[in-house]
């Protein structure tokens, strides 16, 4: 039987003297079940069995300056003006504090089970959940009349479920042959609790909101030329977005969803009127995995480790991403735009200076909403030690070489230039680089 409790009294200087300060408790329990009396009958195969409940809090005091609640001027660089003969230093106003800042609190429940069998499989599970209170976020949507922009607050709660899967095999054949291969994997979502955002607008925290929804347009095709009639008007039934005086045929046709048939538009921009819009995606990475493997036999050992993620949305922005009507460069990768001669292409149309209809062509859609899952062969390492008996006549104990390779290849859905660890970062970003390694390890 397990148990250990711990808890912390944390204080910092960028709260109030009546916040101050916070108290952050937390405990595990364990109860290895395979060693108790009535597991006696499996010990002969069942080498492990433990079951696992933490509990804890941390504070997080993480907001921006020293003094967050203290209204202060800002001292800028500087002026562009001469006065009285020299370049004066520019003041600027104070802007809105929140007085009443506190600790943001995560606690977490954690339920795990671990288990050995036969020497050889090893296996462990955990669900968590968590609950972030008081998060330091963006303060209460005010008209933009105040003239000034709202200070972060304790203004959210949050909170995520999610589990972790660890399965090892591990063996020892008679020839001296042994191996292992293990495999992680984990997922999770983060959902928003309370946020005071009663319109449910869009474009900031509201409650029941995934974290990493992308809001979007479902795309239905290309407008055609059978979609005009003969004065260049489209046809009845033929939805045109909101805020375009003319569609062209190679332009993107989005599917109606609301009550207004002739119009594609974002409604109120709320959840609970969003017009054509839909949730399309999901930015949060999905199901990380890990994947290792070993071999070793007669002094030759190779590893190989591999990680991924099976799940991400990316709505790209890059430099790469689209076609473009103005004097930057063209890429293989944007060429199959298109044209009348062209109809099945997979981007729109091309308006010269990227005018007239691109920007309602390029609005977030289904179509063009990125697959950023991928699989990483991050490292192989290929080592030989050499016999005692080899080492001792060079005056060693012990010799091994080895080869390893670090970033050698990744399998995405991504052009060449964008990596799937740095899409932050779009296109350009200075890459992971690949990394071969060949070497030796002494020991006297």
């Amino acid at each position: 039987y397990l148990f250990e409790m711990n808890g912390r009294y944390d204080g910092t200087s960028k709260f109030p003297h009546n916040s101050r300060y916070g108290f952050f408790p937390s405990f595990s329990v364990g109860w290895r079940i395979s060693s108790e009396s009535f597991m006696e009958s499996t010990h002969s195969w069942l080498n492990d069995l433990k079951v696992r409940v933490n509990y804890g809090s941390l504070g997080n005091q993480n907001v921006k300056g020293y003094y967050p609640y203290i209204s202060t001027f800002e001292v800028t660089q500087q002026t562009p003006f001469i006065i009285n003969g020299s370049l004066p230093i520019s003041v600027a106003a104070p802007g809105m504090v929140s007085p009443d800042l506190t600790w943001e609190t995560v606690k977490s429940l954690n339920l795990g089970i671990d288990v050995t069998v036969l020497n050889r499989l090893s296996a462990s599970f955990d669900w968590f959940n968590r609950k972030t209170t008081n998060m330091l976020t963006e303060g209460d949507k005010l008209p933009s009349i105040l003239g000034t922009d709202v200070p972060r607050r304790n203004n959210a709660d949050m909170k995520t479920a999610g589990w972790e899967l660890s399965v090892n095999w591990r063996d020892q054949l008679a020839n001296g042959f042994s191996y292992d291969l293990g495999l992680i994997l984990s997922d999770y979502q983060s959902e928003i609790t309370k946020f005071n955002n009663e319109t449910n607008l869009l474009g900031t925290y509201r409650k029941g909101q995934k974290i990493g929804e992308i809001w979007g347009y479902v795309t239905d095709r290309f407008y055609r030329e059978d979609d005009f009639n003969a004065d260049g008007t489209l046809k009845e039934g033929i939805p045109i977005p909101k805020g375009v005086g003319k569609v062209y045929p190679g332009d993107i046709l989005y599917k109606n969803f609301d009550d207004d048939a002739s119009t594609i538009w974002s409604g109120k921009g709320t959840a609970d009127d969003p017009g054509d819009q839909r949730i399309i995606g999901n930015s949060t990475p999905r199901f990380h995995y890990g994947i290792n493997a070993g071999l070793s036999w007669k002094g030759f050992d190779l590893s190989v480790f591999l990680r991924g993620v099976g799940k991400r949305d990316f709505w790209r922005t890059d430099q790469i991403a689209w076609p473009t009507g103005t004097w930057g460069s063209l890429f293989k990768e944007t060429l199959d735009f298109w044209t009348p001669e062209h109809t099945d292409a997979y981007f729109p149309r091309v308006y010269a200076n990227n005018g007239v209809n691109t920007a309602s062509n390029r609005w977030k859609q289904t179509k063009y909403l990125a697959n950023a899952a991928y699989l990483k062969l991050q490292n192989i390492t290929l080592s030989y030690t050499l016999p005692k008996t080899w080492a001792k006549q060079i005056c060693f104990d012990e010799v091994k070489v080895f080869f390893s390779g670090e970033n050698l290849h990744t399998w995405d859905h991504l052009p060449e230039g964008l990596e799937s660890d740095m899409l932050s970062k779009g296109a350009w970003e200075y890459p992971f680089m690949k990394k071969f390694s060949l070497g030796f390890n002494v020991t006297f």
